[in-house]
């Protein structure tokens, strides 16, 4: 009896409570909190951070969980994320060299809640100058001749948008702006030439049009510094950076002799040069193994040859490495983008060279006469007593002429669909070689005028039979191209 008593009393003191609860209801949602891994950062003077801040948080739910975090620097305008850490890049204001950042964080949790006092840091910043350098290994040599090309880049910590201007100067002269978003500029001498202080052209990038602006202290046939600076949001300034010492030698003539073979051919083509011109200008590409080739074949290049009226150049098909680019090619297809471009500005070019058959001459049609070259088993020579003779005018003007040796393994060349035959060779076929015995083209302007010839042998080999090569050049290089 007295247990049930107890039964009773406990199920009426259950059913008073209950009495008292409002039907429905429920514990309402509890907000996230957020802490930061720092609370503060006491840094001050040089001490104060970069623009670039390594920051990292956490959340935690009471009655839930975080399914991610949103920050803001305003209080205002806030940026959802998942990560729990994060390197910021902030910007300081311009025309500041310190700043302060506020950065509040607040965690968000699985039904939408937000941490309503969102975890707060005040972030020290000072700017850090820009830095402009000179690449030095793809620099110019100590002797360039009519243009110097320099690569150039310009960085800074707080972030490369924060970088305002670029500046460079030659030598004592006046500063000069130029694009932010460029990394070559050119420095192409002015024609008349003439030996001491005046003004050159920069040529920015590939442009085909000089910068509005020009260096007005390049020391023509003399020594040369360039230099190099940058400005920041802040207007900070980088050092100065400083090229090596270069000499600028401008053209003597407007006949541009090009040598790609060894000292000991030049010193062929040399006297007989002397004899048909009344002045050249020489530019050995192979000397002090390529010091002086041109480490950007375009824009250097095609400035260097722009300035001349005429081309002689001899070469062979060995494959040089651009120590820049890393590419490997004959100086005929590193020359053939920028010879292309003379064509078109009406240069006239010799070029004799010998090709092989397993040449790649994939370039040559933009810049050079011929379509391919001919290819056959066995081997195709040129004897001592047989000649190669042009299918063009006179012998007068241009003679046959025997080479001092057997020429073995002779590939004929195919001229290009513009180009007309010149020049053919009396060979010798062996086992089995067969094709056309075509080695010399030459190509006419729109107005019938001879612009190119090209030789597929080397016309060297010829210079011991007579005056024979001597004629040739003069009638090719005086009369021919006399327009």
């Amino acid at each position: 009896m007295k247990m049930r008593l107890i039964h009773w009393t406990l199920l009426l003191l259950a059913v008073a409570s209950l009495s008292h609860c409002k039907r429905g209801s429920f514990k309402e949602n509890q907000p996230p909190v957020t802490q930061l891994f720092l609370n503060e950062i006491n840094r001050v003077g040089e001490n104060r951070l970069n623009s670039t801040v390594f920051l990292s948080w956490f959340g935690s739910d009471p009655d839930g969980y975080v399914v991610g975090y949103e920050f803001s620097l305003d209080f205002e305008t806030w940026t959802y994320t998942t990560r729990t850490d994060s390197v910021f890049r902030f910007s300081i204001t311009a025309g500041n060299d310190t700043d302060d950042i506020n950065f509040w964080i607040r965690a968000v949790d699985n039904l939408g809640a937000r941490d309503p006092n969102p975890a707060f840091l005040k972030i020290p910043l000072r700017n850090t100058p820009p830095v402009a350098t000179i690449d030095r290994g793809a620099a110019p040599a100590d002797t360039v001749r009519i243009a110097a090309t320099f690569r150039w880049r310009a960085t800074d910590a707080d972030g490369d948008h924060t970088i305002t201007k670029v500046q460079i100067k030659a030598n004592d002269g006046d500063w000069v702006d130029v694009p932010r978003n460029s990394n070559l500029f050119t420095i192409v001498l002015r024609k008349p030439y003439q030996t001491g202080v005046h003004e050159a052209d920069i040529y920015i990038d590939n442009a085909r049009v000089p910068h509005v602006q020009a260096f007005d202290k390049i020391r023509y046939n003399d020594t040369n510094r360039v230099y190099i600076r940058a400005f920041d949001i802040a207007n900070s300034v980088s050092l100065v950076d400083t090229s090596e010492v270069f000499v600028m030698v401008p053209a003597s003539s407007d006949f541009l002799v090009i040598g790609g073979q060894p000292s000991n051919i030049w010193d062929i083509y040399r006297p007989i040069i002397e004899l048909v011109s009344t002045g050249y200008d020489y530019l050995d590409l192979i000397r002090n193994q390529g010091k002086y080739r041109p480490k950007f074949w375009n824009p250097t290049f095609r400035h260097v040859i722009a300035q001349y009226s005429r081309l002689f150049i001899f070469t062979d098909p060995t494959n040089y490495q651009n120590p820049v680019t890393g590419q490997s090619a004959s100086l005929l297809v590193f020359m053939a983008p920028a010879i292309a471009d003379f064509n078109n500005i009406g240069g006239k070019s010799l070029v004799t060279t010998t090709l092989t058959a397993n040449a790649d001459i994939t370039a040559f049609s933009i810049a050079y006469p011929i379509d391919g070259l001919v290819i056959s088993g066995g081997q195709a020579r040129l004897t001592a007593d047989s000649t190669i003779f042009s299918v063009q005018g006179t012998p007068q003007q241009y003679p046959a002429m025997k080479p001092q040796f057997v020429l073995t393994g002779l590939v004929p060349i195919v001229r290009s669909p513009d180009s007309e035959p010149f020049y053919r060779a009396q060979l010798t076929k062996l086992q089995g070689w067969q094709g056309d015995n075509l080695v010399g083209v030459r190509r006419r302007n729109g107005q019938g005028q001879v612009q190119q010839v090209f030789f597929g042998v080397n016309l060297h080999h010829f210079a011991m039979d007579g005056n024979h090569l001597q004629t040739l050049l003069h009638q090719i290089l005086n009369n021919d191209f006399n327009w």
